[in-house]
C-alpha cells in the first residue's frame, strides 16, 4: 500500500513539474509577463514542496516501520 501511495505522490509531483515548466516557458517567452503566470508558478512551486514533504514523511514512516520490524 505504501508503494502505491509513493507512486501516486511521485506521479502528482511529475505532473506539477511539467505544468511548472510550461508556466516558466510562458514567462520566459513573453515580453510582458502575465501576472497570472507568475502567481501560478509560485503556487505550483508551493504544491511541489508540499508533495516533496509528503514523500519524505512517507519514506520516513516506511523506514521507521522497517526498523521496528527488525527489532522484533
Amino acid at each position: 500500500m505504501a508503494d502505491d501511495n509513493l507512486e501516486i505522490l511521485m506521479n502528482a509531483r511529475a505532473a506539477l513539474a511539467r505544468k511548472r515548466l510550461s508556466l516558466a516557458a510562458t514567462i520566459a517567452s513573453d515580453e510582458s509577463i502575465p501576472d497570472a503566470a507568475i502567481k501560478g508558478l509560485i503556487e505550483l512551486q508551493q504544491a511541489v514542496e508540499v508533495i516533496d514533504l509528503a514523500i519524505e514523511e512517507l519514506e520516513d514512516a516506511e523506514l521507521q516501520e522497517e526498523l521496528e520490524d527488525g527489532d522484533e
